[in-house]
C-alpha cells in the first residue's frame, strides 16, 4: 500500500511538472547597430520595434547607438557579430566607412538587414527604407507647382556621405532641371544638425542673397531656417519644406499645422517593418529583398487628417503597449500561481484555476471580438460613405453630361437656321469678294460648332447607352485611305509629308464605320494642329493574324507630349496647357469610347519634342459583335467633315499697301479673326499682323506703328506682357495700344488701362464701334501731338502723357537746342546723341510732334531768330549765323517763306508796335 502512495505520489508530481506551462527564454537574439538616436525619427524608429516585437514573443532586440561615429558603429557591427547574434539589422552612419564590417558579418552567414541607408556593395539580405530619390524628385515638383515654375530656391543638405540625403538630393536636382527658370542654391549640414544648418543659413542670408522657398533635407534643418531667418528678417516671409513629417510635439506635422513649414515630406521610419522581416528571415517564410516604404506630400490641404490618423495610431500604440504590460505582468502571476500550486500539490486547486483562467481567458476573448465587431461595422460605414459619394460623383457627371447635351440639342435648331440663310446668300450672285470671304468665315464657324455640338450628343448616347454599333464589312484599307486623302490639300498647303502604308493591298474588318471615321478623322487633325509645317504625318495598317486583329499606326514628328499629359490624353475635357489644344477636350475621350466599343483598344506612346503615335487595334471577324450589332449594309453614313487648314494668312505686312496716313499692328494667334479685321481695316489703314506675342514685339520695334490692336492671350508672349514691353521702351512708348479679350471681368479693364492700356475691347464685338475707337484714339493721339512742339511751356511735365514720352521730346528738344548754331545739326548728330536708328527717329518725332526732323530744326531756328530780332539790335547777319543758317541770304528766303515777312521788316514792324 505504501508502495502504491509512492507511486501515485510520483505520478501525481510527474504529471503536475508535465501540466505546468512551460516559460523558456527568447530564442533569436536580433543586434540593431543605430547610427545615432539623436533625433526624435530614429527614437521613432526604435519605438516601432519595439512595439512590433510585442507581437514576436521568440525574439530579442540588443540596440548599440553609435552616436554618429563610423568608427563607432564598426566596433559594434563587430561586436554583435561576435555575440552570436541570429539577425542584424543595421542602418548605416556613411555609406563607405561601414561597407567593409556589413560584408563581412554577412559573410559569415548571418542575415544582414540594412534600415533607412545603403551601403556600397550588394552584401545584405534585405533592405527597408523609402525611395530617397523619388522623395527628392516629389519634393521638386512641388516647389516648382508652388512657384509657377520660376524662383530661387535655397536647397539645405544633409551629411556628405549619407545614402539618403545624396539620393534626395540627386532626386531633387534632376527634377527642378526640368524648370530651368528656378535657380537652386546648395548649403551643406552635418547629420541635419540643427547648428551647423543654422549657422550655414544664417552667412548665407548675411551675404544679401535673397530665397523665394528653401528645402531642407529634413525637419531638424528646416526648423533651424525658420528659427534663422525669422531672427534675421522679423517681417519678412519665407517658404520652408522639410522632409520626416514625425507627428507629435517638434515634429513635422506639428510644424506645417502650425505653419512654421509649407509643408513636409512624408519619410517613414520603417522599424516595424524591418522586425516584420526579421521574423519572416528568422522561420523561413517568403520576403522581399528590397522594400520600399510609400512617401507623401502633407501641406496644409491635408495634415489635418494626417494628424488626425496619427493621434489615432499613437492612441492604438499607447493602448498596445498597455496591453502588452498587462500581459507580460499576468504571464508573471500565472507563473507564481504554478509555482505555488506546484508545491501544495493540490491538483483540485490547479484545476479550479486552470478553470478560472480559462474563464478570463473567453471574456477578454469575447471582449476583444466586441471591440472587433464594433471596428467592422464602423469600417462598413465609411466604406458606404465612400460609395455614397462614388454615386453622387457620378451622378453629377452624368448631369453635368445632360446639360451639355440639352444645351447642345437647343443650339440644333439656331444653328440651322443660321446655316440655312448663309447657304442661301453664298450662291447669290450679287454678292462683292470680301462680302463672300465674310459668308465663308460664317459658315465655316457654324460648321465648327455643330461639329462640338454633335461631340457632346454623342457623349449623352453612349453614357445613356443610346449609341449603338452598326458593324458592316468594309474593305478598310480603301476606307482609311480616303479618310487620309481628304488631308491631301491641307499637307500641300504645310509642306506636310503624308504618307499612308499598308502591308496588305485589301483589309476586309467589320467595323461601324461612322465611328470609325469619327476617330480617323480626329487623330489625324491633331496630328496636323500639333505638327509644325514641314513634318512627317504617317498612317499604317498592319494586319496582325496570330493576334486575330488589325493594328492602325498614326504617328506624327510634331511637339510631342510629357508623362503628365500622356497619362491625361484620354480624360474629359483635358485640353492640355498648348496654346493650340484650343478645342473643347472632348476629341480624344471621344475615340476611345468609340474604340472601345468595337471591343478594341487605343493607346498613345509620346516624346516631348520628337513625336507622338496613336496605336488603334480591332478585332478580325464578327464573333466579338452580337447579333444586333451586326448590319448587312454596307453604304453606312460618312461623316462630312470640314478641314481647317489655318494655313494663306501671312505674317507681317498687309498684302494691300494703299497709302494711308496711319499704321495698325494686329497681334492676333486666332488666323480667321486676324484675317477679318486685316481686310476690315486695310480700307482705312495700312495693316501690319503678328500671330504671336513675340513676333508682335519685334514688328513694334521695326516698323513702329500708329497703333497696336492685340488680343489678350497670346502664345509666348501675352497681351499684358507685350503693353509692359512697349510702355517700356523709349521707341514704342508713345504708341496707343488696344486690347481684345474674351473676359467682361471688370477687374480685368482695371488692371489693363492702369497698366497702360488705351483702350479695352471685350469680345464679341461689333466692328464699327472697334472701328470708331481706332479712330477716336488716332485723333486724340493727333492732338497730344501739339503738346510736344517747339513752344511747350515750361512746366509741360504736369501734362506730359508718360515718362518715356516726356523724357524723349526733352531728350531731344534739348539736342536741338544744344546745337542750333550748328550749320552741320541734323539727323545723324540727333540719331548718334540719342541712340536710335534714322527710321525710329524719323516715325517717333512724326508721331510725338506731327513734324518731321529737318522741319523741326529749321522751325526752332526760325522761332529763336524771331526772338532775337525782337529783343536784341543785333545785325541780321550776325543772328543768321547764331541760329545755324549758312548765309543771310539763305536766312531770309527762308524767313520770308516761313512767315511771309522778310526779317528787317519784322524788326522795323516790332520796334514800331
Amino acid at each position: 500500500m505504501k508502495y502504491s502512495f509512492q507511486t501515485i505520489v510520483f505520478l501525481l508530481s510527474a504529471l503536475l511538472w508535465a501540466c505546468k506551462p512551460q516559460i523558456t527564454d527568447k530564442k533569436y537574439l536580433v543586434g540593431f547597430s543605430q547610427c545615432t538616436s539623436f533625433d526624435s525619427w530614429r527614437k521613432t524608429m526604435q519605438s516601432e520595434m519595439q512595439r512590433e516585437l510585442s507581437f514576436h514573443g521568440d525574439m530579442q532586440l540588443v540596440i548599440k547607438d553609435a552616436q554618429g561615429d563610423n568608427d563607432a558603429q564598426n566596433k559594434h557591427i563587430n561586436e554583435l557579430v561576435e555575440m552570436g547574434v541570429d539577425l542584424l539589422i543595421i542602418s548605416p552612419n556613411e555609406a563607405e566607412p561601414v561597407t567593409r564590417s556589413v560584408d563581412q558579418a554577412y559573410r559569415s552567414g548571418i542575415p544582414v538587414i540594412l534600415i533607412d541607408r545603403k551601403t556600397n556593395s550588394n552584401f545584405y539580405t534585405a533592405y527597408v527604407g523609402a525611395n530617397n530619390y523619388k522623395i527628392g524628385k516629389i519634393a521638386a515638383t512641388y516647389i516648382a507647382s508652388l512657384l509657377d515654375g520660376q524662383g530661387k530656391v535655397l536647397e539645405i543638405k544633409g551629411l556628405k556621405g549619407s545614402t539618403p540625403f545624396i539620393e534626395r538630393h540627386n532626386g531633387f536636382r534632376d527634377q527642378i532641371k526640368t524648370f530651368p527658370q528656378i535657380e537652386v542654391t546648395e548649403i551643406e549640414g552635418e547629420w541635419g544638425g540643427e547648428e551647423t544648418a543654422r549657422k550655414r543659413f544664417v552667412e548665407l542670408m548675411k551675404g544679401g542673397n535673397s530665397f523665394d522657398l528653401a528645402f531642407a533635407h529634413n525637419d531638424i534643418m528646416a526648423y533651424a531656417a525658420y528659427e534663422s531667418y525669422r531672427e534675421l528678417s522679423p517681417g519678412g516671409s519665407l517658404e520652408i519644406i522639410g522632409v520626416d513629417a514625425l507627428s507629435g510635439p517638434g515634429g513635422g506635422i506639428d510644424y506645417v499645422t502650425s505653419g512654421i513649414l509649407k509643408a513636409s515630406l512624408l519619410y517613414p521610419t520603417g522599424g516595424d517593418v524591418a522586425i516584420q522581416i526579421a521574423s519572416d528571415i528568422l522561420h523561413g517564410r517568403p520576403y522581399d529583398k528590397d522594400n520600399e516604404l510609400v512617401t507623401t506630400v502633407i501641406d496644409s490641404s491635408n495634415v489635418h487628417v494626417m494628424r488626425m490618423q496619427t493621434n489615432k495610431i499613437l492612441a492604438h500604440e499607447s493602448d498596445i503597449n498597455r496591453l502588452a504590460e498587462r500581459i507580460d505582468q499576468q504571464r508573471v502571476v500565472y507563473k507564481n500561481q504554478q509555482y505555488i500550486l506546484y508545491v501544495i500539490a493540490v491538483l483540485f486547486v490547479i484545476s479550479a484555476l486552470s478553470f478560472a483562467f480559462t474563464l478570463k481567458l473567453l471574456r477578454e476573448r469575447r471582449e476583444i471580438n466586441k471591440s472587433l465587431k464594433k471596428r467592422n461595422e464602423e469600417v462598413s460605414r465609411q466604406k458606404a460613405e465612400v460609395m455614397e459619394m462614388s454615386q453622387q460623383v457620378n451622378k453629377a457627371n452624368q448631369s453635368k453630361i445632360q446639360f451639355f447635351a440639352n444645351i447642345s440639342h437647343e443650339l440644333k435648331t439656331p444653328l440651322t437656321l443660321i446655316q440655312g440663310p448663309l447657304d442661301e446668300l453664298h450662291s447669290s450672285n450679287t454678292l462683292t469678294g470680301f462680302m463672300k470671304k465674310d459668308l465663308e468665315l460664317a459658315q465655316r464657324n457654324v460648321r465648327r460648332l455643330t461639329g462640338l455640338v454633335n461631340q457632346l450628343m454623342d457623349f449623352q448616347k453612349i453614357e445613356n447607352g443610346r449609341m449603338k454599333v452598326r458593324a458592316s464589312k468594309t474593305e478598310l484599307v480603301g476606307f482609311l485611305k480616303e479618310i487620309t486623302d481628304s488631308f491631301r490639300n491641307l499637307a500641300k498647303k504645310g509642306r506636310y509629308t503624308l504618307i499612308f502604308d499598308s502591308r496588305e493591298d485589301r483589309i476586309d474588318l467589320w467595323v461601324d464605320k461612322t465611328m470609325i471615321d469619327k476617330v480617323f478623322f480626329n487623330l489625324l487633325s491633331n496630328a496636323f494642329k500639333f505638327t509644325p509645317p514641314g513634318g512627317t504625318i504617317k498612317v499604317i495598317l498592319l494586319p496582325v493574324p496570330e493576334k486575330n486583329e488589325v493594328v492602325i499606326q498614326l504617328t506624327d514628328t510634331g511637339m510631342g507630349m510629357s508623362k503628365d499629359q500622356r497619362a491625361r490624353a484620354f480624360d474629359r475635357y483635358y485640353q492640355g496647357d498648348d496654346s493650340r489644344a484650343d478645342g473643347t477636350g472632348l476629341g480624344l475621350a471621344l475615340s476611345r469610347e468609340l474604340i472601345a466599343m468595337h471591343d478594341g483598344t487605343i493607346e498613345i506612346s509620346s516624346q516631348k519634342d520628337v513625336g507622338t503615335t496613336f496605336e488603334v487595334r480591332l478585332k478580325m471577324g464578327d464573333s466579338h459583335f452580337s447579333e444586333e450589332q451586326l448590319s448587312s449594309d454596307g453604304d453606312q453614313l460618312v461623316n462630312d467633315h470640314e478641314i481647317e487648314d489655318g494655313f494663306g494668312y501671312e505674317e507681317g505686312v498687309e498684302a494691300s499697301m494703299a497709302d494711308h496716313e496711319f499704321t495698325v499692328l494686329i497681334i492676333e494667334d486666332n488666323q480667321e479673326l486676324a484675317a477679318f479685321l486685316k481686310r476690315k481695316l486695310a480700307e482705312s489703314y495700312k495693316v501690319l499682323w503678328a500671330k504671336d506675342g513675340e513676333a508682335g514685339v519685334t514688328l513694334a520695334k521695326e516698323q513702329i506703328p500708329d497703333l497696336i490692336l492685340s488680343d489678350l492671350m497670346l502664345p509666348k508672349l501675352g497681351g499684358r506682357d507685350i503693353l509692359a514691353k512697349m510702355k517700356s521702351d523709349v521707341r514704342t512708348a508713345h504708341i496707343p495700344f488696344i486690347i481684345m479679350t474674351a473676359s467682361s471681368s471688370e477687374e480685368e479693364r482695371v488692371e489693363g488701362v492702369r497698366e497702360g492700356a488705351d483702350d479695352y475691347i471685350t469680345k464679341p464685338f461689333s466692328f464699327r464701334f472697334l472701328s470708331e475707337r481706332i479712330k477716336t484714339t488716332l485723333a486724340n493721339r493727333a492732338k497730344l501731338r501739339e503738346h510736344y512742339l517747339h513752344e511747350i511751356p515750361s512746366d509741360q511735365s504736369q501734362r506730359s502723357e508718360g515718362k518715356l514720352n516726356k523724357k524723349f521730346v526733352n531728350d531731344f528738344t534739348a539736342v536741338v537746342e544744344q546745337n542750333i548754331a550748328d550749320q552741320s545739326l541734323d539727323v545723324n548728330v540727333i540719331c548718334e546723341s540719342l541712340g536710335l536708328s534714322r527710321i525710329q527717329l524719323y516715325r517717333k518725332v512724326k508721331a510725338m510732334l506731327g513734324y518731321s526732323v529737318n522741319d523741326y530744326i529749321t522751325t526752332v531756328r526760325l522761332k529763336k531768330a524771331k526772338y532775337l530780332l525782337s529783343t536784341t539790335d543785333k545785325s541780321i547777319g550776325e543772328i543768321c549765323y547764331e541760329v545755324g543758317f549758312s548765309s543771310p541770304s539763305y536766312f531770309s528766303s527762308t524767313f520770308k517763306s516761313k512767315f511771309d515777312i522778310s526779317p528787317s521788316e519784322y524788326r522795323q514792324n516790332r520796334a514800331n508796335s
